[in-house]
């Protein structure tokens, strides 16, 4: 009789695991195929992943009652559901199409090993790590060849190559500079934020860049030697820095080392286009015969008298041109600048952006501003950073009605996250007059900063649950305006208790 019950134990398991290969799938893709990173995400979610699926496990597997069978099934029915709704779906490329058929044969093959089978399918998030790894050597033998493939295309391109990293502010500032571009010349630009080695070669090898006279690049870095890797592929005549701070603190660790890294991109540049708002940008010693700075209040270029999305261009004090654009946030102006900067030094007729500068737009979820009736919603929720959060809090408290926020604040802050949730706190405390928690790990030092400005405070599990939260709160009132600000995706959940 035990025999029959082990063997439904291991019958439950071998389901469980091809189930949850779709979590494990999702988070290793989310970690951009990083075995840290996916360790990282199991080993916080021990105890909901694996603890309470093992006592359900065991309680249904072994009972006779009914009713704790339906009990235990219905828990991990829910449970399988709930990682089937995250944020991120899993996308079946040929690298996770390639890791399924592995992990089942894995699976099968496990589920005969005696005695040792149900701890190994239980676990299975950690025992197929051996399979996840050898698979990334194979795959990174292989994507090697594919970026040399780009590289030397790139080698042989004729126009001139822009490239923008920085440490926010990069995908902006490329669809503006690549929009503003294809007013003069044809120009070509990565799409959404393909900024490392693979996702730049991908669309390198796939396009036509010969017919272009000009090729945009974002070169993004979340640790030391990520830009070194992507000039090895090809370096730029245009080197655009867009913005330094505090991002991927978890592994920069300190934020000299995010100066050193983004500012590589400008050795061997012809032209370098920096934003002289920002400190570090403005106080690295940088030595180059052709330096175009722009900011709101430092550089040669300047957007002033700025009402709403208008402004005025000035050139070293000198008026030059106003602008009516239909962007949403100081931010943006400031990133248009880039690329009014550029077409100024090269003689390009201003006047010819006037009405084309009314169509220049930015991908959506970075402070699109949405309308529901009397309900307007600042979606914010790509990622975010302390800048573009205190200005999309600035625009929130701007409207003359109630202001709610839902934010699970910021990730990666490393030792740096106290000293900015004290900023932050104070800026959400002025211009917001509810604010909503998604209850993750990273928010709890916001939410013990906020607590202190006695303001109207809440605490979500999920977005869902804050949306609801929201509904009922603007429920009754004549207008409301409604914030949105980074949501996380599920590689950042973490439980979270106060």
């Amino acid at each position: 009789m035990a025999f029959w019950w082990v063997h439904r134990l291991v019958y439950f398991l071998i389901a469980y695991s091809i189930i949850k290969l779709y979590l494990i799938l999702d988070i290793y893709q989310q970690s951009h195929y990083h075995i840290r990173d996916y360790f990282k995400f199991f080993i916080n979610n021990f105890v909901f992943n694996d603890a309470c699926v093992l006592i359900a496990g065991i309680l249904g597997a072994y009972s006779d009652n009914i009713w704790l069978i339906i009990f235990s099934g219905s828990y991990l029915i829910l449970y399988c559901l709930f990682y089937f709704q995250l944020k991120v779906k899993l996308v079946f490329s040929k690298r996770i199409i390639k890791l399924i058929s592995l992990s089942i044969l894995y699976i099968i093959a496990v589920s005969f090993i005696p005695y040792a089978n149900p701890y190994l399918l239980l676990l299975i998030e950690f025992s197929i790590v051996p399979i996840l790894y050898l698979e990334g050597l194979v795959s990174n033998l292989i994507n090697r060849k594919y970026i040399i493939s780009a590289k030397d295309k790139l080698d042989k391109y004729k126009g001139i190559k822009v490239v923008i990293t920085g440490s926010y502010g990069k995908t902006s500032t490329k669809l503006l500079f690549n929009q503003l571009l294809n007013v003069y010349h044809s120009s070509i630009q990565t799409p959404k934020s393909y900024n490392t080695p693979l996702g730049i070669s991908k669309f390198i090898n796939n396009e036509y860049i010969d017919m272009y006279r000009y090729l945009v690049l974002e070169y993004g870095a979340s640790q030391k030697n990520d830009i070194k890797r992507l000039l090895d592929i090809s370096k730029p005549d245009v080197a655009i820095v867009t913005e330094i701070g505090f991002m991927h603190m978890n592994s920069f660790k300190t934020i000299e080392n995010v100066i050193e890294e983004k500012m590589l991109i400008t050795k061997n540049a012809s032209v370098v286009i920096l934003n002289y708002d920002n400190d570090y940008i403005r106080n690295y010693p940088l030595k180059h015969s052709c330096i175009l700075s722009y900011g709101f209040f430092h550089g040669d270029y300047n957007a002033r008298n700025i009402n709403g999305g208008a402004f005025d261009l000035y050139y070293k004090n000198e008026f030059v041109i106003r602008l009516e654009s239909n962007l949403v946030g100081k931010h943006q102006i400031l990133n248009l600048l880039a690329g009014l900067s550029y077409a100024h030094y090269k003689g390009f007729n201003l006047e010819r952006l006037k009405n084309a500068v009314k169509l220049f737009k930015v991908e959506a979820n970075r402070l699109e501003l949405k309308k529901y009736g009397n309900r307007h919603v600042l979606d914010d929720s790509f990622n975010s950073n302390l800048k573009g959060f205190v200005e999309a809090l600035r625009v929130l408290g701007e409207y003359k009605c109630k202001r709610i926020l839902i934010t699970p604040g910021i990730v990666e802050l490393g030792k740096y996250q106290n000293e900015i949730y004290n900023e932050l706190a104070l800026h959400i405390a002025k211009n917001v007059d509810v604010a909503i928690l998604v209850g993750y790990k990273e928010c709890k030092s916001l939410y013990e900063k906020l607590k202190k400005y006695n303001m109207e405070l809440y605490v979500a599990q999920s977005f869902i649950e804050g949306y609801s939260l929201y509904l009922s709160i603007i429920k009754g009132l004549d207008s409301s305006a409604l914030l949105i600000e980074n949501d996380l995706p599920d590689i950042y959940k973490r439980g979270l208790k106060f």
